[in-house]
């Protein structure tokens, strides 16, 4: 009985060594395991990081481009700022639309036919003529695709319409004169239609006091943005 029980003692003992050394290996494969994944999520977050950087170089480079026309050109109207939204170009003052309608006065159409040019000849609605020519077919050997968006958003003052005005209120004006500007530059530069997108804000995204006039004047503005970024091509 007592060898029986030395043996059982034994055999227990193998068994809780290898079942440890199991566990122990099983635990080493998981560290490796979960090593790896960090390290390919590093690597990935890294790439992606290179890319933002990329893509923000190259609107920062527009953005320069467009200031430079505007100045050279004395487009008054003309801002030129950097936004998450991508390069912002707004366009503000008394001279752009007559009250209640959406038709560009001629003067604004005159500078938008300006802008127009200026957009037209930007690199990156065209990167594969460049040196990221060849990084554009990688990307696309991999089904992604390199893609521009201008969106043009209006915006109007808290004045409220007259009873003779088309538009139901100020938020269907400023979607109407947001169009009646895209119109204009697609017309212009020739960028194919779904490129294009348009938004109406209204009154409700102000940037200066609706008290004053020349708050009013800032808050009846458009607002052009030109944005890209890689795409899954569908």
């Amino acid at each position: 009985m007592k060898l029986f029980s030395t043996r059982q003692d034994a055999l227990s003992s193998r068994e809780k060594a290898v079942r440890s050394g199991w566990i122990l290996s099983f635990g080493d494969i998981m560290t490796l395991l979960l090593t790896f994944f960090i390290m390919m999520i590093a690597r990935q977050s890294g790439e992606i990081s290179r890319i933002h950087k990329w893509t923000h170089d190259r609107l920062e480079e527009s953005g320069r481009e467009i200031r430079s026309v505007i100045e050279k050109q004395d487009l008054s109207a003309f801002t030129v700022n950097y936004h998450s939204k991508g390069v912002q170009i707004t366009i503000s003052g008394e001279s752009l639309f007559d009250p209640g309608k959406a038709e560009p006065l001629p003067e604004f159409r005159r500078q938008l036919t300006d802008l127009s040019h200026a957009i037209r000849t930007l690199d990156i609605l065209d990167l594969t003529q460049t040196e990221h020519g060849q990084l554009l077919r990688e990307l696309r050997e991999n089904g992604l695709a390199w893609q521009v968006e201008i969106r043009i958003e209006g915006h109007t003052d808290n004045v409220p319409l007259g009873p003779n005005v088309k538009f139901r209120d100020n938020w269907e004006l400023s979607a109407a004169r947001a169009q009646s500007v895209m119109r204009i530059l697609h017309q212009e530069t020739g960028i194919p239609e779904e490129r294009f997108a348009v938004a109406g804000f209204g009154e409700f995204n102000p940037v200066a006091s609706n008290e004053t006039e020349s708050g009013r004047n800032q808050n009846r503005r458009v607002e052009i943005y030109i944005d890209a970024s890689i795409q899954k091509i569908q």
